[in-house]
């Protein structure tokens, strides 16, 4: 391959990324303004000022674009939220400061959030969920249960992706909570109980 086809190649990747970018910020600023049933692909290609058929070619849905967005904010704070559990001491502190800090996160957005959870649970029972697909939620939580099994706190005699699907239904199920009854809802609460139930389920057999 030449420097010009490689050249060339990068610059379309780059314009692919600014494209895939320019979306994100029109639709998310959109969908906030007015809310996300309201909008709809059309608008998001005019006011973005692309053809509705290059919208379609990057994102087929709306839920799509609010799942790209979410993984990349994942991906920004990470290094951030890993340092933090390599300074906590155990597993059960480590699953708490971080299902805290995402409730934040759901309970500032509750909209485009809950279909987000909705897509990504879609594709899950789909079976559709690649490596490449997963959320950003997956890489901090290998984290806190590479660092859990070298505690000797998680079982070391289960494929890394169950106690990764196990970890964020923990997670998914103290959402769950949240919308069931946002009222009533007690963040510190739900969420002790869902780690508690994770960390029973994958200690160590005696």
């Amino acid at each position: 391959m030449s420097f010009k086809e490689t050249s060339g190649g990068s610059r379309v990747e780059r314009k692919k990324e600014e494209t895939r970018k320019k979306i994100m910020a029109v639709a998310m600023t959109l969908i906030k303004r007015q809310g996300f049933d309201t909008t709809t692909m059309e608008q998001i290609a005019r006011e973005a000022d692309i053809a509705k058929g290059t919208l379609y070619n990057y994102f087929p849905v709306k839920e799509a674009i609010i799942d790209e967005f979410i993984k990349r904010s994942f991906r920004e704070k990470n290094p951030d939220r890993m340092q933090q559990c390599r300074e906590m001491p155990d597993t059960r502190s480590r699953m708490i400061l971080i299902f805290s800090e995402l409730m934040e996160g759901v309970q500032a957005g509750k909209e485009f959030f809950e279909k987000y959870l909705v897509y990504r649970m879609q594709n899950m029972v789909s079976f559709r969920v690649g490596e490449s697909e997963k959320s950003g939620f997956y890489l901090i939580a290998s984290k806190i249960i590479e660092l859990g099994q070298k505690n000797g706190e998680i079982r070391k005699d289960l494929p890394l992706y169950i106690l990764e699907d196990l970890l964020e239904f923990a997670f998914i199920e103290v959402v769950k909570q949240f919308y069931f009854d946002p009222d009533k809802f007690n963040a510190s609460k739900a969420i002790e109980q869902c780690v508690d139930l994770f960390i029973y389920a994958v200690r160590p057999e005696d």
